[in-house]
């Protein structure tokens, strides 16, 4: 019975290590899209199964735009990554929205906005 015991503290113990695998996608990535009335920019970091979203406001007046959002990564695969953008826990009343992207290389991801405009991830 002792070891029994030890055994499954051991288990329950190391768990968390192993269920705290890194993402192919952990790191910092340099976005570039297109805005309204320019080439826009601004940093994703991924780490963990969450992150943050901090883009270039650009001309915009929207304060939703003017904040660092968390993420949540939803999938990570050797071809894609999905995380959503929570944009309503930083300021009521801004949209969430959800980012799908494909991975063409080692260092870079191309996704689009759900208005189609397309947008890519560069790793720095």
């Amino acid at each position: 019975m002792y070891r029994t015991g030890l055994t499954l503290l051991l288990a329950f113990m190391l768990s968390p290590i192993f269920a705290q695998t890194a993402s192919p996608y952990d790191g910092t990535w340099k976005m570039k899209f297109q805005g309204v009335q320019a080439t826009l920019g601004g940093e994703v970091v991924i780490k963990e199964g969450g992150g943050t979203w901090n883009q270039d406001p650009g001309l915009a007046k929207n304060d939703c735009f003017k904040r660092v959002a968390p993420i949540t990564v939803e999938l990570a695969t050797a071809e894609q990554l999905v995380f959503k953008v929570n944009r309503s826990k930083v300021l009521t009343g801004c949209p969430d929205w959800t980012m799908k992207f494909k991975r063409v290389d080692d260092r870079t991801l191309q996704g689009e906005f759900p208005d189609g405009r397309a947008i890519s991830l560069t790793r720095q």
